[in-house]
């Protein structure tokens, strides 16, 4: 009985091929060991000196969890303005999606904060100058600037700044707004997140807190601004009338005393206008003082609600930096290794074949 043997395809390997290139691949990592090792280690080694040439402070991140809830409606408090002329009752939906987070990090909400006066482990001073100090920016942005190390702000108002100090305050403004971070929670969430990262932990959890506070007062000073229009319109109105009311009633005061002491009817009837015209404009007096007041409670009920659901971490999670720059070092000398092995193995001439 013959037998056939099994052709082979020549794009299939056989188990002799496959132990046939191990042993290549052996022989070749055996005889390249020295530059597997050296380059690596080379690299490892540059890696590590620039991880401690260029090392990176540790930071520290604090994390607030908010829900921006929307106002109540004014009501029929809109339909009296309306009446008066004064408008309608303003939008409280103007700040939405990216136009809020855009707002949180806009340069007066940034600059506001900044020259907030803050109390620091029970000592006043303007946040300003405390991240001057603890941001880091002296040894980074300010390293060949040494002049400004000692800077200080003596003001909170940004309109009695000097030129000087507007151009050192748009620097802090720059280095404020890059550790700065909000966005939504999640997706599906309507909670929005406030994050910020400094090597100070004290500035970390600080910024993050009164920069809530400062959007939060910006936010509805910009929410409720026609609201604001409107009461101070009313009040300038109650104020003319309790002018005009003052003087009518001493006027209705001296004719019902002249008409006690001089029996003529004439100032009888004087008197009885007087009266009368006092008694009108008390009641518009008062119809305005009621508006006004009104006008109050609507700028509370139109405030948007804030509400913290989630404060700041104590203490505070830090981020510590590891040796990434001797990590990459190891695997490019690893790399650039085994390239090495390969060309030489694949280059090497061919070994003579020997001659009986």
């Amino acid at each position: 009985m013959s037998t056939t043997a099994r052709q082979v395809p020549e794009d299939e390997l056989t188990p002799q091929d496959v132990i046939e290139k191990i042993q290549v691949i052996k022989r070749a990592l055996i005889k390249n060991w020295i530059v597997l090792v050296l380059l690596p280690g080379l690299g490892f080694g540059i890696g590590y000196v620039l991880d401690l040439v260029l090392k990176t402070p540790n930071e520290y991140e604090a994390d607030v969890v908010f829900n921006l809830g929307g106002s109540q409606s004014s009501g029929g408090l809109g339909d009296m303005a309306g009446l008066l002329g004064l408008g309608n009752a303003p939008d409280a939906n103007i700040f939405t999606g990216e136009n809020f987070f855009y707002f949180v990090k806009s340069r007066p909400v940034i600059e506001r904060n900044l020259l907030k006066e803050v109390d620091i482990h029970g000592k006043k001073m303007i946040l300003a100058n405390f991240f001057i100090d603890s941001s880091g920016i002296k040894q980074k942005e300010w390293e060949e600037t040494p002049d400004l190390h000692n800077f200080r702000f003596t003001s909170s108002d940004v309109k009695k700044l000097d030129m000087p100090s507007r151009v050192v305050l748009n620097q802090l403004v720059r280095k404020a707004t890059d550790l700065t971070d909000i966005g939504p929670l999640e997706r599906k969430s309507s909670f929005s997140k406030l994050s910020a990262k400094a090597e100070n932990e004290t500035l970390a959890g600080l910024w993050v807190t009164s920069l809530l506070t400062t959007v939060e007062e910006m936010y509805t000073e910009n929410q409720t601004q026609k609201s604001r229009k409107q009461l101070r319109l009313l009040e300038s109105r109650r104020d003319s009338l309790g002018r005009v009311l003052g003087v009518a009633e001493s006027r209705l005061a001296r004719e019902v005393d002249l008409s006690t002491q001089v029996f003529d009817p004439m100032v009888k009837v004087s008197a009885s206008r007087s009266e009368k015209k006092s008694a009108f404009l008390q009641s518009m007096y008062y119809e305005a003082m009621a508006s006004a007041e009104k006008m109050r409670v609507s700028l509370v009920r139109e405030a948007p609600l804030f509400t913290e659901i989630e404060g700041i971490k104590v203490p505070l999670d830090m981020k510590a930096t590891d040796k990434t720059r001797a990590k990459i070092g190891l695997l490019i000398g690893l790399f650039l290794a085994l390239i090495f092995t390969y060309l030489r193995t694949a280059l090497a001439p061919a070994p003579k074949p020997v001659q009986a």
